[in-house]
């Protein structure tokens, strides 16, 4: 099992990214190991190791965002925005793969033969390649400038 904490040396913005899909990975192994042996668990801990690489390709556009604009709170430049946007959604597909794997867990527990844990572990198969990767959400649509109204002096 290979666990790693977020990493260190990024600006607090952009480690706040890896260590949410670092703690994503780790539930989702907790899951993993609460199962009994069988063909779920050996197939969640498949997808786990899946999840690892996605994991370390999380950092590493992690570590570009962090060269282009280290920030606290937001960055501001425009290739940095898209590389947080991608790592946003990276974020929200590790989440649901650990709300997925705690229902197929959760099928187990209840009913080990059940039809729908093969086709919740084929689902989550799925979806686990290529998290990190997947290509980010469109750019939102620039606003218009508002315009100012001047006041006429008059002489």
């Amino acid at each position: 099992m290979r666990r790693r904490s977020a990493t260190p040396s990024l600006s607090r913005y952009w480690n706040r990214y890896v260590g949410h899909c670092a703690g994503s990975v780790a539930r989702f192994r907790r899951i993993t190991y609460a199962l009994p042996a069988g063909p779920a668990r050996t197939w969640l801990s498949e997808i786990a190791q899946r999840l690892d690489v996605e994991l370390d390709a999380v950092r590493r556009l992690a570590i570009v965002g962090d060269s282009i604009e280290s920030a606290w709170f937001r960055v501001r430049e425009a290739p940095a925005k898209r590389i947080a946007q991608r790592l946003d959604a990276a974020r929200t597909a590790f989440a649901d793969a650990v709300s997925q794997a705690a229902e197929v867990a959760e099928q187990v527990a209840l009913d080990p033969a059940h039809s729908d844990v093969r086709a919740n572990l084929e689902v989550l198969s799925r979806q686990a390649s290529q998290l990190a990767l997947a290509p980010p959400p469109p750019d939102p649509e620039p606003e218009q400038p508002k315009r100012r109204l001047r006041l006429r002096r008059e002489a």
